[in-house]
């Protein structure tokens, strides 16, 4: 590691790669949208551009430790890297509206500034965000489940189980987000997406987004709200 190299294994470490090749993947996936398959295909084109078959295969382990350097990056800018004891709770690995005056200053009295301070949400989905689903569901381990953005799964479940599910009716002719939305996609782990967001400056509420299995319908929106309470 004082070398900048991230191993691609730690029992065994016979591959290794640089933290620019980390962080070039990071930001390309980020700013260009490029897929993992692609960015390996140009270090293929950049190590034999004449014959890139040669290289030999080391996508599984891009996959792998691409994903371990995100999340280490994560706990290193949250003041988490180097303690090992520590464990981030719900959220605390995401960062909520720098621009709110109550996020900015959170220990000044703003009690005669409360009208245009006061904190407002609202709540919205994309019924376009879609997951297939898995083969091998128990190999998709999570390393910052509910920590970030999204909701902890398992209580997620939980939640969903307990709570009344009602189909939405809609009274147009054709509504097409509403019939988008009961389609059942057997086929689909998820087919939408759900968060909350700050009303004055459109930023995320951290551990407030839930995935979907139909379209716009999320369910009761329950969890992810109590956070609101906390901040």
């Amino acid at each position: 590691l004082r070398r900048r190299l991230f191993p691609a294994s730690i029992s065994k470490p016979k591959t290794a790669f640089t933290f620019d090749v980390l962080d070039h993947f990071l930001i390309d996936a980020l700013e260009c949208k490029t897929s993992a398959m692609s960015f390996y295909q140009k270090l293929k084109r950049f190590t034999n551009n004449a014959f890139p078959e040669r290289v030999p295969d080391r996508y599984r382990d891009l996959m792998r430790i691409s994903w371990l350097w995100r999340d280490l990056k994560h706990r290193k800018w949250f003041g988490l890297g180097h303690d090992m004891e520590q464990d981030p709770g719900d959220g605390e690995l995401a960062l909520f509206c720098p621009a709110c005056l109550l996020n900015t200053f959170p220990d000044q009295n703003l009690t005669a500034f409360r009208d245009t301070v006061m904190r407002q949400y609202v709540i919205d989905g994309n019924f376009t965000a879609q997951r297939m689903k898995m083969n091998k569901p128990e190999l998709d381990v999570a390393l910052s489940d509910g920590k970030g953005f999204m909701v902890a799964e398992v209580p997620y479940q939980s939640h969903l189980k307990q709570s009344l599910d009602s189909k939405e009716r809609s009274t147009c002719s054709n509504h097409r987000a509403i019939n988008a939305a009961n389609i059942n996609k057997s086929n689909l782990r998820s087919t939408g997406i759900g968060a909350t967001a700050c009303a004055w400056h459109g930023c995320f509420v951290p551990h407030s987004g839930r995935f979907s299995e139909r379209g716009e319908v999320s369910g009761p929106p329950g969890l992810g709200l109590e956070y609101l309470e906390l901040i």
